[in-house]
């Protein structure tokens, strides 16, 4: 299984939460025979849903990092923790936040009693723990493991892929992670980290039911109704590149039951289709094709989402630690070949944000689009730099996209526009989700359409794992020394001025040298919602993983 992985951008990510929405009623006066107005009803219980959805890669919550896998990773499990509609953190499955030492180093926790699995099972720190340790082992190679190597032995564990049972059997046992009792964590960190709480809310590291899965190394099941879950729903019948049904888990520890008796998600990877399954009313929403934005303002403009508040970045993904990609003027050239404004304008409708920038500017206090001038639309610059690349006219590089209308236009925009400001030939490869997903695992790729979303609103969450040499996501085939030394410091800097300002520096050094990714967009994504679902658009936030709201999912329901 391979230890790098990147959250396909294509699909939004969101982390989750359960809000809860307040049920007013009102009633009649005797009042000289004139009634009051009753206020509007409330969220029911009951009735299903189709939507549609992507093909998942994996369910996994300790591997995978692919939003379109942790969108239904969210339907069907939780944590410790969960972030609110405001980012805050809140209790889910513990009492209470975390007791904190005065050193920073040591967190414990308590759970609340009495919790399940979906199959009546007691959910206790036992599977807490397994959770923590699946992520960081080294077969399983989860693709956040990072996120978790401030946990002391966590990066030891997880780089013991070439040790022997017996040694990575020593290793997890020094995690620093233990089970006090059924009901009681404990976790110790190498440093204090001004963001390890936010961590425990994050499907990385979400319980395991460890009377399924017996060990952190197991194999995860395919066949999601052989698990068991922690979540608002729990898994149905399952068709690959069909459909997945979900039923509502009546164990559920969250503030309230899921609201829907059933939710069918309809795998339809291509958006137009999808589009059309919308309009004939076969899914009750769906991601709209950001290509016929235009059309569908017009035609459907009131179930038409507005764009969610966003945190997220797509842009030119290149392998930069492979010939030709790691000639810095060449990837210099290409992005200074790309005209962003005009594919923005042209081809996404305007459906996004032209960006230079990586992190976004609000999480940084930094100016939009701040380097423009130095990697943004300039052909006179590009051919300057490719020439001094000091390749040929008529070179040969391959995209890699997925099959969707909105990247097959993205891609025939850049082919055309490198092949006149460089003479470059690009080679489009369309591949479906599945195979996109394994040629990334297996760095199987030159270039890609691909970016990222964010987990939490802070920066570290756009570099950790991603940008500092040998990260478990670092597909970019970045290596700086000054981008792994500055994030080493930033991570376990507790002045939050001088940590945000370690991030604006490697944020310019990110953008500024190509290390494996040039900006291109910060994305906002549209979606078709019928006006009988409620609780998607209402919940939408930057914590969308895929749908409107699908990060509380539990909140979704039928008006009457």
């Amino acid at each position: 299984m391979s230890r790098n992985f990147l959250r396909v951008f294509f699909a939004t990510l969101a982390i989750f939460s359960i809000g809860v929405i307040s049920v007013a009623c009102g009633g009649d006066d005797d009042d000289g025979g004139q009634s009051t107005t009753s206020t509007p009803p409330g969220p029911v219980s009951g009735g299903e849903v189709t939507v549609q959805h992507r093909q998942f890669a994996s369910l996994d919550p300790h591997f995978t990092a692919f939003a379109r896998d942790i969108s239904i990773v969210g339907m069907l499990f939780r944590g410790l923790y969960q972030l609110d509609e405001n980012d805050k953190l809140q209790p889910e499955l513990a009492v209470a936040l975390p007791t904190i030492s005065s050193d920073g180093k040591t967190y414990k926790i308590a759970l609340k009693p009495g919790l399940k699995w979906s199959d009546g099972a007691p959910l206790t720190a036992k599977d807490v723990v397994a959770g923590i340790l699946r992520t960081c082992n080294p077969v399983v190679a989860g693709q956040y493991s990072a996120s978790l190597f401030n946990i002391a032995g966590c990066e030891e564990y997880y780089s013991a892929d070439k040790a022997t049972p017996t040694e990575q059997d020593a290793l997890m046992k020094a995690v620093g992670i233990k089970q006090l009792d059924d009901l009681t964590v404990e976790i110790t960190l190498e440093q204090p980290q001004a963001t390890f709480s936010t961590q425990l809310a994050l499907w990385f590291s979400w319980p395991v039911p460890t009377h399924v899965i017996s060990s952190p190394g197991s194999e995860w099941p395919t066949d999601p109704a052989k698990l068991v879950y922690s979540g608002p729903f729990k898994s149905g019948a399952y068709k690959e590149k069909d459909s997945l049904v979900l039923m509502r888990n009546d164990n559920y520890a969250g503030a309230h039951l899921a609201y829907l008796d059933k939710i069918t998600l309809r795998f339809i990877d291509d958006l137009e289709t999808a589009n059309n399954a919308f309009r004939n009313g076969e899914v009750l929403a769906a991601r709209a094709n950001p290509a016929a934005l235009d059309v569908l303002r017009a035609d459907l403009g009131e179930e038409l989402s507005a764009p969610a508040k966003t945190a997220a970045t797509l842009g030119l993904q290149m392998m930069a630690s492979k010939a030709p990609l790691d000639n810095p003027k060449l990837r210099l050239a290409l992005s200074q070949a790309t005209d962003r404004a005009t594919m923005n304008r042209v081809v996404l409708k305007d459906a996004n944000i032209p960006s230079t920038s990586w992190i976004p500017e609000d999480l940084l206090g930094i100016p939009a689009d701040p380097f423009a001038k130095s990697i943004g639309y300039d052909p006179t610059a590009a051919k300057k730099n490719y020439a001094e690349s000091g390749l040929p006219v008529g070179q040969k590089l391959s995209v890699m996209i997925p099959d969707s209308q909105d990247a097959k236009d993205m891609a025939a925009f850049l082919k055309e526009q490198w092949k006149i400001i460089l003479g470059v030939d690009l080679d489009v490869q369309l591949v479906d989700g599945p195979t996109y997903s394994k040629n990334y695992q297996q760095d199987n790729f030159q270039i890609l359409l691909q970016g990222w979303a964010h987990d939490y609103p802070d920066p570290e969450n756009w570099v950790d794992g991603l940008f500092n040499t040998g990260g478990p996501n670092n597909h970019f085939g970045c290596e700086s020394s000054k981008i792994d030394t500055l994030l080493a410091q930033a991570k376990v800097n507790l002045d939050n001025e001088k940590r945000i300002a370690q991030y604006r520096e490697i944020n310019r050094l990110i953008s500024e040298e190509i290390c494996g990714m040039a900006p291109l967009f910060h994305n906002r994504v549209f979606s078709l919602v019928d006006s009988s679902l409620k609780g998607s658009r209402e919940y939408s936030t930057s914590q969308d993983h895929y749908l409107p709201g699908d990060w509380a999912i539990e909140e979704w329901y039928l008006s009457k």
